[in-house]
């Protein structure tokens, strides 16, 4: 059950989860294209573009340039796969805030779980602003607390008609 007044954390970090989750699957499919590219039809193609712009290119600046290629292409992959694992555990530790600051237990540890998750989700997304805000929320709102004995805050009392003095 959401407690009523943590229901501002829950939504953002919820859509910042969803927010997540989506830019997970993009950067996954990017990934995985430039890993299973063809890197021979590749190199085919930018040689055929460089060639048409600068005619004078030599044999070994074509070379150099293919280098670059494949470089590029391993680069991309093995940052896009940390990029990957990065948003996976950002992902986990914004779904283990949403169910801390739901349950109302420790709203601090929620925040705290938020700020990692913002930090690890990118720095100029959307989603690790929603976190950084929830977080904000988590540490700086305070539950209600209830006194049982207080006629105010217990409902029996209040359904009750009042007596004239």
């Amino acid at each position: 059950m959401i407690a009523l007044s943590r229901a501002g954390e829950v939504a953002l970090g919820v859509i910042g989860t969803i927010l997540n989750i989506i830019f997970l699957i993009f950067v996954t499919l990017a990934v995985m294209g430039a890993s299973n590219a063809n890197t021979d039809e590749l190199k085919q193609m930018f040689e055929e573009e460089i060639v048409l712009s600068d005619p004078n290119m030599t044999p070994e600046d074509i070379a150099v340039f293919n280098d670059a290629v494949d470089v590029g292409i391993e680069v991309v992959g093995v940052v896009g796969w940390v990029v990957v694992v990065t948003l996976l555990i950002s992902i986990i530790l914004s779904i283990l805030g949403v169910v801390k600051v739901s349950k109302n237990k420790s709203p601090k540890a929620a925040g705290i779980m938020f700020i990692f998750a913002g930090l690890l989700s990118g720095i100029l997304l959307l989603a690790p602003i929603l976190f950084y805000i929830a977080a904000i929320m988590c540490f700086v709102r305070k539950t209600p607390v209830q006194y049982v004995e207080d006629p105010y805050y217990n409902n029996e009392v209040q359904n009750q008609p009042q007596q004239p003095l």
